[in-house]
């Protein structure tokens, strides 16, 4: 039709120059993976200035939201495999019906979220060790977050969308907008500037919920109006169940590999506890060390997926696997000066953050470790995210699994406590983990399990293909 919008494409992801591909993924994959670290550390800044009492409650609530997190993960996941694997066939309006289904689950989750704020905030902060002045800044914090939970489901699925049709940019300049006005927002409404009162740590929240929703409308209007690779239209949000099923049971997997990570986090920060303050300040600087190094990697690793999805379903499944492999070679380049100046510099670079004698030596021999295991952990990184991109999610969860739940916690316990090697039994713990769980990814990638379960869902999708584009033809018509 005359009046129809025009439709960007980016057709150079399953043909042309690979490299050019996957760094025009990558790059804005790696800046959004710092605007989000921003995020957090500027709410840290301002909260931190209250005292050591609020920065408890913000912590403890971070704990917490990491499992609204594991919601969206799931269906943000799904979603961008089943857009990629859509956009790379040609189906462009499988993609909008996929992105309209997204939507719904994210206002579906979102509703359970807003129960959770009404009726159990306080008995799972409580479960968590919350009491006393922590319990109420904590409690004021997450029930605005979950009330408002809609804001972070939307915003994480319409980025995740877009990602699987090609489009890394749109999704990074809604996260500048929203770091942005974070950092006008946060001091004006923790701190009561200008004409705000002091709110502490729930202005914090509403900070977050207000900026993610700008954030969202945003992404509404690109998606509505603008010159994009998805188009929203109001027949796509009929509900249609097999297609959330599907994003769903793609999704359910890439869920709990979250829950995994942090229920190994969980036990081994009680391991690190038990061995006093000084050790924790070391971990704790040797942890952020290791997410800013992960950082660059969860933006090839975004890449690898949507490229493998995207190849896949343009028939070019020669394409994917040789994506994913180059993306990880790039990521081992970039990890080769990081090694060295770990190797090198440690003692210098804890002490950047903490001067304290023991805690520069701790966590120079945290980073010592953490180098040596970092070939793998780009392997395991990547290569589990690209099948994730082909739709195989239940494969890396399992290597996931058996990374963490079956060697780095009962070696980290095992040579730390049993053979009495101290804080470096944690460290060799985390390196078995790392190792393992490179070398798993390396050999479940490489028997190409992944393509057959790209198959798999392909055979599902197709057999309900003409029913779910007739629901939508039939409610447009019908309108």
């Amino acid at each position: 039709m005359a009046n129809e919008r025009e439709r960007r494409i980016e057709k150079n992801l399953v043909e042309g120059e690979l490299s050019r591909s996957i760094w025009k993924l990558a790059a804005p994959m790696m800046i959004g993976g710092l605007l989000q670290d921003l995020f957090s550390m500027v709410d840290l800044y301002f909260v931190g200035e209250l005292g050591h009492v609020e920065v408890a409650a913000l912590a403890i609530a971070g704990t917490v939201v990491a499992i609204l997190m594991m919601l969206v993960q799931g269906i943000a996941v799904g979603t961008m495999a089943l857009i990629a694997h859509f956009t790379g066939e040609e189906n462009h309006e499988m993609s909008d019906i996929v992105l309209g289904q997204t939507l719904i689950l994210g206002i579906i989750g979102s509703g359970v979220m807003v129960l959770v704020a009404l009726f159990l905030v306080d008995p799972i902060l409580r479960l968590f060790g919350a009491t006393g002045d922590v319990l109420i800044y904590a409690g004021e914090y997450l029930k605005i977050n979950f009330a408002f939970a809609v804001s972070i489901f939307i915003f994480v699925g319409i980025n995740f969308a877009l990602r699987g049709s090609g489009d890394a940019k749109t999704p990074l300049y809604a996260l500048i907008i929203a770091n942005i006005l974070n950092i006008i927002l946060d001091p004006m409404l923790i701190m009561g500037y200008g004409p705000f009162p002091a709110m502490g740590v729930a202005g914090s929240a509403i900070a977050t919920v207000l900026t993610r929703g700008i954030g969202v409308l945003f992404l509404l209007r690109h998606l509505l109006v603008g010159h994009s690779t998805l188009h929203l239209k109001l027949k796509y949000l009929k509900p249609l169940p097999p297609l959330m099923k599907r994003i769903i049971s793609i999704g359910s997997f890439a869920s709990l590999q979250v829950f995994i990570r942090e229920v190994s986090f969980l036990f081994l920060m009680r391991l690190v506890t038990s061995f006093g303050h000084v050790t924790l300040a070391a971990y704790g600087i040797g942890a952020r060390l290791r997410t800013l190094v992960i950082v660059p990697g969860n933006g090839f690793a975004g890449a690898a997926a949507v490229l493998v999805g995207q190849n896949l379903g343009a028939g070019k499944p020669k394409r994917a696997q040789k994506a994913a492999w180059r993306t990880v070679a790039y990521y081992e380049l970039i990890l080769i000066p990081i090694i060295i100046v770990f190797l090198t510099f440690a003692p210098g670079l804890v002490r950047f953050f903490n001067d304290h004698p023991e805690v520069v030596t701790i966590g120079s021999s945290y980073l010592h470790y953490l180098a040596l295991t970092f070939p793998f952990l780009a392997f395991s990184l990547i290569l589990g995210q690209a099948m994730n991109g082909a739709g195989d999610t239940k494969v890396p969860t399992i290597v996931n699994a058996i990374g963490q739940l079956g060697f780095r916690i009962p070696f980290a316990y095992l040579f730390a406590l049993v053979l009495k090697m101290g804080y470096k039994g944690i460290w060799l713990g985390i390196n078995a983990s790392d190792i393992v769980q490179g070398i798993g990814m390396i050999l479940v990638f490489s028997t190409g399990r992944w393509r057959k379960a790209f198959v798999k869902h392909k055979k599902k999708l197709a057999r309900e293909a003409g029913f779910l584009q007739a629901s939508t033809e039939c409610s447009s018509s019908g309108s």
